[in-house]
Formats: structure tokens, C-alpha cells, sequence
């Protein structure tokens, strides 16, 4: 009697076992799977930022919604940020280091943007794809 309840008890302890493998092999299966698809989802928001030559040798800081893209090293014309936004609705925040400025400007999903002055003097964007 005693050799069939070990039996009993391995064959139980061994199906558990097993069950709870095949439980974690589909769970980090489903995880990447999930990962996956966001990462194709955020890769779909992507821009190529640079400034015009109006802003040659000025100090910013460039914000892509609380994301720190470059810092206040004088800007050049031939600089070009690439960036991608996880967010259907983004915001490039624009600081001057010398007044503390902050200008919010709305981009759109993707593209080329080019940071300038406008006529009245404020800073805007040109897009292009």
C-alpha cells in the first residue's frame, strides 16, 4: 500500500510541476508577443527635428513631451534630431536658456519638422514629410 501512494504522490508532484511550466512558457509568450506590437505601435511616431539657421549658435533645450532631446549646446543649421513619440498627440517644448523661455509647439504624428521664426517674431513649425 505504501508503494502506491508514492507512486500516487510522484506522478501527482510531477503533473503539477508540469502544468505550472507550461503556465509560465505561456505567459512570457504572451509578454513578448504583447511587446512586440507596442514597440511597432511607438515606431510609427517618429520625426526628424532641426532648426533653421535663425537659431545658429543660440543655447536651447528640446522637450518631446517630458523627454529630454538636446541640450542647451548652441544650435547649428545642420543639426537633425531624430526622435519617435509612444503618444498619438505630441508636444515639442522649446527652451531658451538665456531668458527661460518656453515655447509649446503641437506636432504632428510624423514627419520632418523644422523649428523657425515666423513673421511676427514667434517661433513656429514647418512641416514636411
Amino acid at each position: 500500500m505504501k508503494a502506491k501512494d508514492a507512486n500516487l504522490r510522484f506522478l501527482f508532484g510531477s503533473v503539477s510541476f508540469f502544468i505550472l511550466i507550461m503556465v509560465l512558457v505561456l505567459f512570457s509568450y504572451l509578454t513578448l508577443r504583447y511587446s512586440m506590437k507596442e514597440s511597432k505601435v511607438s515606431a510609427e511616431y517618429s520625426y526628424y527635428i532641426s532648426f533653421s539657421k535663425q537659431f545658429e549658435g543660440r543655447c536651447y533645450d528640446l522637450y518631446l513631451n517630458d523627454s529630454l532631446l538636446y541640450v542647451g549646446n548652441p544650435v547649428s543649421a545642420d543639426t537633425v534630431i531624430r526622435a519617435s513619440g509612444n503618444a498619438s498627440d505630441n508636444a515639442l517644448l522649446l527652451v531658451e536658456k538665456s531668458s527661460d523661455i518656453v515655447t509649446v509647439l503641437e506636432v504632428e504624428p510624423r514627419g520632418r519638422v523644422l523649428i523657425c521664426y515666423g513673421r511676427d517674431g514667434e517661433v513656429t513649425l514647418n512641416v514636411g514629410e
